[in-house]
């Protein structure tokens, strides 16, 4: 089976209550993707080739009137980065974008997927941060300055 529109987010829906949910593990890099292919907890294959719309932490398929394919995104090691002031925010995000990696920036947080190479020259720059499990709810995305 192949879903085109992504039918809703379970954590938006109270209702689904009467149905059996299959649910698929995906990375957080898969839901940037419009074309997927998973496979659920009850080992059924089901392709996703989005017209419109993007995937998120939760999104669902509904499969018939008694099931539903829900994605869970899997929990990955983040490096979790609390700039002390504007200044360290700006060194931070300076030294980031020259190694190209894709951010999360939300309540005065910076985040990423881990990375030996980044763990060790924020150390080398005395750059404080913690390693976190996280369940991302949308993928990692570059700065868009257009």
């Amino acid at each position: 089976m192949i879903f085109t529109k992504i039918d809703g987010n379970i954590k938006e829906r109270e209702d689904l209550g009467h149905v059996h949910v299959e649910t698929a593990m995906v990375k957080s890099d898969d839901l940037a993707k419009s074309i997927l292919r998973v496979k659920s907890d009850h080992h059924n294959e089901y392709g996703i080739r989005l017209e419109e719309g993007k995937l998120e932490n939760g999104s669902f398929f509904f499969i018939d009137d008694h099931h539903v394919l829900v994605l869970n995104v899997i929990p990955e090691e983040m490096i979790v980065i609390t700039p002390k002031d504007m200044d360290d925010c700006g060194i931070i995000a300076h030294m980031l974008g020259n190694m190209h990696k894709p951010v999360k920036v939300k309540g005065g947080k910076i985040s990423l997927l881990y990375d030996p190479v980044v763990a060790k020259n924020l150390e080398k720059s005395n750059v404080e941060f913690k390693v976190e499990e996280i369940q991302l709810e949308e993928s990692l995305r570059y700065v868009d300055l257009s």
